[in-house]
């Protein structure tokens, strides 16, 4: 099993406005400082597999902005979302 300590480091620079902003969004997410970057850094590259929603032809507006929406939001703010359509869901197949 590969260990943590084991991964490749890479050391850089950031305004210290910004280090300060993800340390208390770290805080806020109960995660460390290098976990926050990581979450935020997957979520910006899983964003670029999708395709650009912008002239998809098979989606209507509301889609578009949805997903272009749903690209905006932190990871909290996803599962938050996600919580809600899951009840939304549950309770219109309940009617």
């Amino acid at each position: 099993m590969k260990q943590r300590h084991d991964d490749p480091q890479f050391k850089f620079r950031m305004p210290p406005d910004m280090k300060a902003a993800l340390e208390e969004s770290a805080k806020r997410s109960n995660r460390t400082l290098t976990a926050e970057i990581l979450t935020r850094l997957n979520s910006s590259l899983s964003q670029r597999a999708v395709p650009d929603v912008s002239s998809a032809e098979d989606m209507d507006e509301e889609e578009r902005v949805l997903v272009l929406s749903w690209r905006a939001l932190g990871s909290e703010e996803k599962r938050s979302l996600m919580v809600l359509l899951r009840a939304a869901i549950a309770n219109n197949d309940a009617s």
